[in-house]
């Protein structure tokens, strides 16, 4: 049985360069491609892929966009975001938007072959490229000051490593048997004690103090 792939980039040649890639593979097939996020969306409602290959920066609705909108309607779809953009800061984004795996359109056509099985399959990957990039970014941060952050306790940790997961309120409530009011509760005095607003914000902090 072919794992079902569908495509999203808004450059014909980039796209095409990706489906021949993909389809080079026997095991793969490329049943759509989507220029725009709207239509990755459309394509991924009809089509129900197994796995999505998505561009960060698309026509009319951003990759994260898309990301959330997915995680939401369809999450058993596993999205690799392949883009142009190295920073470990839109990279930790992507993940905490429910991303399964993050490459540099620098990447060669077997590595993404490997990432769609690798990806299908329940795991995730990162271009070691932009892993390590990753680790220097955190290393540098780790030794410059920190300031001064109230412990977080029990289930605040045990939430927040969920949120890192890319989990949901009611997917963390089920998880912990709490309901979402209280994981809520509990997301607000991470907040509090953090002083971060966003996921993204909260996912990088885990992982720059080794949380999660």
């Amino acid at each position: 049985m072919n794992i079902r792939v569908v495509v999203a980039d808004d450059f014909p040649l980039v796209r095409e360069g990706i489906v021949r890639a993909i389809n080079h593979d026997p095991a793969l097939e490329v049943v759509g491609q989507a220029t725009t996020g709207r239509e990755a969306i459309a394509l991924a409602e009809e089509l129900r892929p197994d796995v999505m290959i998505l561009d960060l920066r698309m026509p009319d609705l951003g990759g994260l966009e898309v990301l959330d909108k997915l995680r939401a309607s369809q999450p058993q779809i596993r999205v690799i975001v392949m883009t142009a953009n190295e920073q470990a800061g839109t990279l930790l984004d992507a993940i905490a938007a429910g991303a399964a795996g993050y490459l540099s359109k620098r990447t060669p056509g077997e590595e993404l072959r490997q990432a769609v099985i690798t990806a299908h399959g329940g795991g995730s990957v990162i271009t070691p490229a932009l892993a390590s990039h990753l680790l220097k970014e955190f290393s540098s941060s780790a030794r410059g000051e920190q300031s001064y952050v109230r412990p977080l306790q029990g289930r605040e940790l045990d939430v927040l490593r969920l949120v890192v997961q890319g989990k949901t309120d009611n997917e963390i409530g089920k998880e912990l048997f709490i309901s979402p009011r209280t994981v809520q509760n509990h997301l607000t005095r991470i907040r509090e004690k953090t002083g971060l607003r966003r996921r993204s914000e909260l996912t990088r902090w885990a992982v720059e103090h080794a949380i999660c």
